[in-house]
C-alpha cells in the first residue's frame, strides 16, 4: 500500500486552507489559525482509494523543520502533498528541496491559487525542479484521478483537468483548468480522525471548532476577489440536510460544538438560509453548537439576522471593504456605504457580533479615501476590524486592468495582504499605506470604551488570556 504524507509545513501561520485570501494568519489583528480541511479531504478521499495517508499540520503545532524531517524519514512517504500560499511559497519551496535531498524518490505534489491557469513565467520564476505536480483548481475533485494515475497509469496525467505536469524532457505541461463541478454531496467530509481539531480554537470561546464547507462559487465580480476565478460564478450548494449531518459528526464524534461555516456567499439564498436555521432548532443544535458565517451586506436583513442569531449564530464576518462610494462603485462592489451603515445596525439590533474586513491600496485611492475609510470603520463600530491590503492576484480583474493599461506591477511572489509590498501602481505611497493600517488598528483597539466593553463580556478566564494574546499582537503589529 503506496505512503501519502499530507502536510502544511513548519514555519509562519498562512491560512493555507483558504486559496481565495492566503492571508499570513500571524500578521493579522484579529483572523484565527482554521481548520486543515483541505488537507482532510484529500486524506479522507485517498483513505477511500485504498492509499495509506499520514496527515499534519507543522504550522499549527509550531513544529519545527527538525520535526518534519524525523518524519519524514520515519513514515518513508512514497507521495508527499503540501499546501501552499503566495505569501508562503519560496519558503515553502525550500521545505521540498531538504525533503528531496534526504529521499531522491519521493514524489511531491504541491495544491495552491497560484497555480491556478499558471503562465509559464511564473513556472519558470520559481524553483521547481524537485516538483512532480501542480494543482491549481479544486483539489477535492482532482487528487484521486492525479494519484491513481502517477501510481497505475501516466498517461491518463493528460486527461486531468487543473493539474501541471512535468513531461519526459522535464517541460511543464498545463492542463485546462477544472471544470467546476456540482458534486460536493459526493465528498467525504474531512478525516477529522487524522486532524489535531484540538488546534482550532474559537477565541471567544476557547473551544475547537471546525470549518464546514457549505457551499463554492460566487455571482459577484469584484475586481480584487479570486473567488469567482477559482471557484466560479455559479453557487453550488450541499443541501442542508447533508451540511446537518456533518455537523452532527462533529458534535457526536469529535466532541466540537464551534463551527466556521465556510463560504463565499452564504447569505446569498436567502430562502435556504432560513430552512437551515430552522433545521438547527428543530434538532435543537442550536442549544448545542456556536457558530459563524460570512456575510454581504446587500443580503442582510431583519429576518435572516433574526433567525441566523435564534440558530445559534454568534458572530458574522462581513467585507465592508471602504468607507468611499466612489471606492466601491470602482472595485464593483455592488454595495454603499449606507448599505453598510444599514447591516452593521440591523446586526445590532439582534446582539449579533459583527467581524469588518476593510480593504486598502487600490490604483485609485488618495488621502481623501484613507480619511473616509477611517471615518466609516469608526461609524460602523463593529466588534473586530481587520484592514487587508489589496494585492493583484492574477487572473482578477484588478489584475487585468492593470495589465492592460500597462501598468509596472511589482513581484507579488512571497507577499500577502499585510506583509506587503504596497503597490506602487497607485496615488499613495508604500509607506503611507502601511502607517495608515497600523494606525487605524491600535486607534480603534485601544479606546477605553472599546476595552471596557469587550471586558465585561468576558465569561472565563481562558477567553480573558485569549483576549490578551490578540490584544499583544496587534500592538506588536502595530508598533513594529
Amino acid at each position: 500500500m503506496h505512503k501519502i504524507m499530507i502536510i502544511y509545513p513548519p514555519g509562519r501561520l498562512f491560512q493555507r486552507g483558504e486559496d481565495r485570501c492566503q492571508i499570513d494568519i500571524s500578521a493579522s489583528s484579529v483572523n484565527t489559525n482554521r481548520p486543515c480541511n483541505d488537507l482532510g479531504y484529500v486524506s479522507a478521499i485517498l483513505k477511500n482509494n485504498n492509499y495509506s495517508t499520514f496527515l499534519k499540520d507543522y504550522q499549527g503545532e509550531k513544529s519545527s523543520i527538525d520535526d518534519l524531517v524525523s518524519d519524514f524519514e520515519k513514515e518513508n512517504p512514497d507521495l508527499v502533498f503540501m499546501s501552499i500560499t503566495n505569501g508562503s511559497i519560496l519558503d515553502d519551496l525550500k521545505v521540498v528541496d531538504l525533503l528531496k535531498s534526504k529521499n531522491n524518490d519521493t514524489v511531491f505534489i504541491l495544491k495552491g491559487s497560484i497555480f491556478f491557469n499558471p503562465n509559464a513565467e511564473l513556472l519558470s520564476k520559481l524553483n521547481l525542479s524537485n516538483i512532480d505536480y501542480l494543482i491549481g483548481g479544486e483539489v477535492e475533485f482532482i487528487i484521486d484521478d492525479l494519484v491513481n494515475a502517477h501510481f497505475q497509469d501516466k498517461n491518463l496525467l493528460k486527461n486531468i483537468q487543473g493539474i501541471s505536469y512535468k513531461d519526459n524532457e522535464n517541460n511543464w505541461i498545463i492542463n485546462p483548468q477544472l471544470e467546476f463541478k456540482d458534486e460536493l454531496e459526493n465528498l467525504p467530509f474531512p478525516d477529522r480522525e487524522s486532524m489535531h481539531n484540538e488546534l482550532y480554537i474559537n477565541p471567544e470561546t476557547n473551544l475547537p471548532m471546525a470549518l464546514i464547507v457549505t457551499d463554492k462559487g460566487c455571482p459577484y465580480s469584484c475586481s480584487y476577489c479570486l473567488s469567482p476565478v477559482i471557484s466560479g460564478k455559479k453557487i453550488r450548494t450541499r443541501s442542508n440536510e447533508n451540511i446537518i449531518k456533518e455537523i452532527k459528526e462533529c458534535v457526536e464524534k469529535y466532541n466540537i460544538t464551534n463551527f466556521f461555516f465556510k463560504s463565499d456567499t452564504f447569505t446569498a439564498n436567502k430562502a435556504k438560509i432560513l430552512d437551515f436555521c430552522k433545521l438547527l432548532i428543530s434538532e435543537g443544535l442550536n442549544k448545542k453548537i456556536n457558530w459563524v458565517a460570512t456575510a454581504r451586506v446587500n443580503n442582510i436583513d431583519d429576518e435572516l439576522i433574526k433567525l441566523m442569531k435564534q440558530a445559534g449564530c454568534s458572530l458574522v464576518a462581513i467585507g465592508f471593504e471602504s468607507g468611499s462610494n466612489e471606492s466601491l462603485s470602482l472595485m464593483n462592489k455592488k454595495t454603499t456605504t449606507e448599505m453598510n451603515l444599514k447591516a452593521a445596525k440591523i446586526c445590532k439590533k439582534y446582539k449579533l457580533e459583527i467581524l469588518g474586513y476593510f480593504l486598502i491600496g487600490f490604483p485609485w485611492e488618495d488621502e481623501r479615501h484613507l480619511s473616509d475609510m477611517k471615518k466609516h470603520i469608526f461609524a460602523i463600530n463593529a466588534d473586530y476590524i481587520e484592514i487587508s491590503v489589496v494585492v493583484p492576484f492574477p487572473n482578477t480583474p484588478i489584475y487585468n486592468e492593470l495589465v492592460e493599461k500597462n501598468t509596472d506591477l511589482p513581484d507579488i511572489t512571497g507577499f500577502d495582504s499585510y506583509n506587503n509590498i504596497y503597490k506602487k501602481y497607485g496615488k499613495l505611497p508604500a509607506e503611507k499605506i502601511a502607517e495608515f493600517r497600523k494606525q487605524t488598528l491600535l486607534q480603534y483597539y485601544t479606546r477605553p470604551s472599546y476595552i471596557i466593553k469587550k471586558l465585561l463580556k468576558i465569561k472565563s478566564f481562558s477567553v480573558f488570556i485569549n483576549y490578551v494574546k490578540y490584544g499583544l499582537k496587534m500592538l506588536k503589529n502595530s508598533i513594529c
